[in-house]
């Protein structure tokens, strides 16, 4: 592997390159721990919800297709195709791997040598395999705003050549390391290992693309899927909408929303509203700039709606759970038939005292 940290290229050529980037094909093989767990046939639009992927896993192949408001699931050993209609849905923006591929290329190129960089980074985001929308590498996107991050040379995959870059989060977050291969000549990451933490064990995940065509001549009918006549077809609606403020979701919501007490120097950061075909779900989220806190109410899903496993406590006289999962803690409770949740990775006396003030009579 080739390390000439000289020749990185810059901001203003990756912002250019990646605006002429349109589409992509390629095969998509993600392995777990060296051993291939899937294959995927996929040809996406960059920027768009727009894909159209065929996906092996073992003995099963199932197809999916979308476009920017309609998705086909088929599965072709049960003969059926599950439909979702996606109302208001946010779409991917290219500017979200341009930022994060910026960055990165940004701080390698603030020193003339090959040591390693600490200084403040964007969120790492990589587009899901199969370009239908963006994916953090593993756990919060907020575990790499302030990684180490390190330039490892060059090396080819599938016969390209990349970029090798790895950024190490700080030692409390779950995911212990991320490496990736970025396209020399169009700064889209062909490769990335997640190494996570679980149980105290290290799993490895590698996504990978193979025979690549950048920008590839697309029919009309590439994100388009007609069910054949004797598939059972099921179809379900989701509404999914992003919100700037509180009350734009009190406004959008027949649901009456928490109104929490959140301690400073957490701040409000955005709200959500999600209706999978009629089961509604909204969220607050708070942040500091390293830590986030998200608060959820929702109605109750499936046919079971009890406590999962955990710590019982009591919160304003309802029974509920507190659980940690390594840096984080999450607090569940039901009240008036609906769900709440206080989740983040700030202490659990935080998460307990933002439950006690929300009032769910």
């Amino acid at each position: 592997m080739e390390n000439q940290q000289s020749d990185l290229p810059t901001a203003e050529g990756i912002e250019g390159t990646l605006a002429d980037l349109e589409a992509m094909n390629a095969t998509v093989v993600s392995s777990l721990n060296g051993t291939r767990i899937s294959e995927r046939q996929t040809v996406f639009e960059i920027g768009t919800q727009r894909r159209r992927s065929t996906t092996q896993t073992g003995e099963t192949e199932s197809l999916v297709v979308a476009n920017d408001s309609l998705t086909w699931r088929y599965d072709r050993a049960a003969n059926t195709v599950r439909v979702t209609r996606l109302v208001d849905g946010s779409q991917q923006s290219n500017t979200t791997i341009e930022s994060s591929v910026t960055s990165i290329f940004g701080r390698l190129n603030g020193v003339s040598d090959d040591s390693e960089q600490n200084a403040a980074l964007d969120p790492l985001i990589l587009p899901s395999a199969g370009g239908g929308g963006p994916q953090p590498f593993t756990g919060r996107v907020e575990s790499f705003e302030n990684a180490s991050l390190t330039y490892e040379g060059t090396e080819a995959v599938d016969g390209r050549e990349t970029y090798v870059v790895t950024a190490v989060p700080p030692e409390d977050a779950n995911t212990a390391s991320i490496t990736m291969w970025i396209d020399q000549e169009w700064y889209y990451p062909l490769k990335w290992n997640s190494t996570i933490v679980v149980d105290e064990e290290r799993q490895t995940v590698t996504t990978a693309y193979r025979n690549v065509t950048f920008n590839p001549a697309l029919s009309a009918d590439t994100f388009t899927f007609e069910p054949p006549a004797n598939a059972t077809v099921v179809e379900r609606t989701v509404v999914r909408r992003s919100f700037g403020t509180r009350a734009e979701l009190v406004t959008a919501s027949e649901m009456a929303i928490p109104d929490p007490n959140v301690p400073e120097p957490l701040t409000f950061d955005s709200a959500r509203y999600f209706d999978n075909n009629g089961t509604v779900r909204t969220s607050l989220q708070y942040t500091n700039g390293s830590e986030t806190l998200r608060v959820t109410k929702s109605d109750p899903w499936g046919e079971s709606t009890g406590l999962p496993e955990g710590d019982r406590i009591e919160i304003n006289d309802h029974e509920a759970v507190l659980q940690s999962f390594d840096s984080r803690t999450s607090l569940v409770w039901s009240c008036e038939g609906y769900r709440y949740t206080v989740f983040g990775d700030v202490s659990s006396e935080t998460v307990r005292a933002v439950g006690e003030s929300i009032d769910c009579g």
